[in-house]
């Protein structure tokens, strides 16, 4: 799987895909199984300071568009987000007032949790789509090895999450810079099976030779990986991804009548009643964790407290088979193609290559759409990506009761 220590909401193989770049040439792989094409070289290979540069640039536009937007392209955890809440005019039943969080379309209150399905789950290699290269294009990942050993279900497909093991190069186990993804999970009753493309079960200690490092040697395509399913791993962990509930928020007061506390702050768990999912609005409520839920406590005192900090997973929808919405995913790849001053690494094919060109042309002359763009790059893939994200911005919305305060 492509990766970087720079997390994207877009996995980056899934930019390859849409720019039709080959999978295995993107993951540092070819050989007899993933031969280059006619006219490319090993430029059309990306070792991993190229996936890095792209990480960066994605993680740019993503960032841009949900400043715009006001929520990110898709969910993800935020945490110990602080909202002010002592403002002048806060009612003294400020119990019921509501506060607003800075990201929208709220999935959940509370923080990411990972609990192990399957630790050394087997990865099958197969060619399942008969291509004459004989190159096992599908990783089938199983319980013990065999097809019909399918794996322990999780509540729903878009909760898995496959992570390569620190014995295969990981830093951590369950670390996010070490996800692979996109997968495809197919949930059957009480068990699921998970299949993705191969290419994304590269061997991570193989990525580590750059193209840079074999500059000057007498093999300078010794960073280069063969194709082949010795250099890919035999085994991942399986995870279930969900929201942990336990006391989201945080109510926060002023110590400063405690003597011993005059710098902090005077603190209680509190949970969120959520108002409105979409636009992000929550009453914070005083509780206790009995450990099954949240139930009531009275606040420790009457004033409304200074701020509270909230926990949550927000971010636009996933489709129902669990990927990014496809036009914030073009959104995102227009962008990206608009900030990047050259590829990273050679575009090698027509296809995508034209892309990226199209994409970095200058807009001439200024329109007056173009000039509306709250980003200050004149190019068409920032047009495009801004026509886009324009479908996607809320209005101000109103709703009895709101402007409480």
């Amino acid at each position: 799987m492509a990766r970087s220590d720079t997390v994207t909401l877009l996995p980056l193989d899934r930019y390859a895909e849409i720019m039709q770049l080959s999978l295995p040439h993107f993951n540092q792989t070819n050989g007899a199984k993933a031969p280059v094409v006619a006219g490319c070289d090993s430029s059309g290979i990306w070792d991993q300071p190229a996936r890095d540069a792209l990480a960066w640039t994605m993680a740019q536009a993503e960032e841009m568009i949900a400043e715009y937007l006001h929520f990110w392209p898709s969910p993800k955890f935020i945490t110990d987000e602080e909202i002010a809440f002592s403002l002048p005019g806060v009612r003294y039943d400020w119990y019921n007032a509501e506060v607003e969080t800075e990201y929208k379309h709220i999935d959940c209150f509370g923080t990411e949790q990972l609990t192990l399905v399957q630790a050394d789950a087997a990865v099958i290699y197969s060619n399942s789509n008969n291509n004459p290269l004989g190159r096992e294009n599908l990783a089938t990942i199983s319980s013990t090895g065999l097809y019909v050993d399918e794996l322990t279900a999780c509540d729903d497909e878009c909760e898995v999450a496959v992570f390569f093991r620190e014995e295969d190069g990981a830093e951590d186990n369950a670390d996010c810079r070490w996800e692979i993804r996109p997968v495809k999970v197919d949930i059957d009753g009480s068990t699921m099976s998970i299949t993705a493309d191969s290419s994304l079960f590269v061997k991570p200690e193989l990525w580590d030779l750059s193209e840079l490092d074999s500059v000057g040697s007498t093999d300078t395509d010794a960073w280069i990986i063969d194709f082949d399913t010795v250099n890919l791993v035999s085994t991942v962990d399986v995870y279930c991804r969900t929201c942990n509930t336990q006391s989201p928020v945080t109510l926060r007061w002023d110590g400063v009548c405690d003597c011993t506390g005059v710098c902090q702050h005077k603190t209680q768990t509190a949970c969120a009643y959520r108002t409105d999912r979409k636009r992000g609005f929550f009453t914070p409520r005083a509780s206790t964790w009995n450990g099954t839920t949240n139930i009531y406590a009275a606040p420790t005192y009457s004033i409304p407290p200074e701020s509270v900090r909230v926990n949550y997973r927000a971010g636009y929808p996933l489709t129902k088979s669990c990927r990014m919405n496809a036009n914030l995913e073009r959104a995102i790849v227009k962008l990206t193609n608009a900030l990047l001053p050259e590829p990273p690494c050679g575009f090698c094919g027509d296809v995508a290559a034209r892309i990226w060109q199209d994409d970095r042309k200058a807009i001439d002359p200024l329109t007056p759409e173009a000039a509306s763009m709250p980003w200050d790059i004149y190019k068409r893939g920032a047009l495009e990506a801004w026509r886009i994200v324009k479908l996607f911005a809320m209005g101000v919305g109103g709703k009895v009761g709101r402007g409480y305060r």
